[in-house]
């Protein structure tokens, strides 16, 4: 499993947004960030759909988070950049099993467990953690 590039840019956006802590143009963003503007407008745009970020008009137009970094974790980034995500697609809503042995196969728990403990540890990453965290790295 491998996560897209989308994914990174979206936390990439995210985190230079919170802490920028102020309306930011997409030139800026991009230059910073290291993201080509039209790859930035596209991930922007799904990010707004979420209502994660909002867009400025005008000359001093760009965006700014419309939540705390605090507030913000990979899963939500996830879920708009990646949709739902298994790692089997035995954990799926309607599941698909290919020994033909949900119930009983001895594969199915262990990739249920992973399953939920990614998800756990992607739900308790927030945003700010990553800042805090990246912070810390560099002192």
């Amino acid at each position: 499993m491998q996560l897209t590039v989308t994914t990174d840019y979206a936390i990439r956006i995210i985190m230079y947004l919170a802490k920028t802590k102020r309306v930011t143009s997409a030139g800026e963003i991009s230059e910073k960030v290291g993201i080509a503007k039209k790859s930035l407008l596209a991930t922007a745009n799904k990010l707004r759909s979420a209502n994660l970020i909002t867009g400025h008009m005008g000359v001093s137009g760009g965006y700014s988070l419309l939540q705390k970094p605090e507030n913000i974790t990979i899963l939500d980034i996830l879920k708009v950049t990646e949709g739902p995500f298994k790692i089997m697609r035995c954990q799926e809503h309607e599941p698909f099993c290919s020994c033909f042995a949900a119930q009983e196969c001895p594969t199915h728990s262990f990739y249920r467990e992973v399953q939920e403990k990614l998800e756990r540890q992607f739900e308790e990453t927030t945003i700010q953690k990553l800042i805090d965290g990246s912070k810390k790295s560099t002192q």
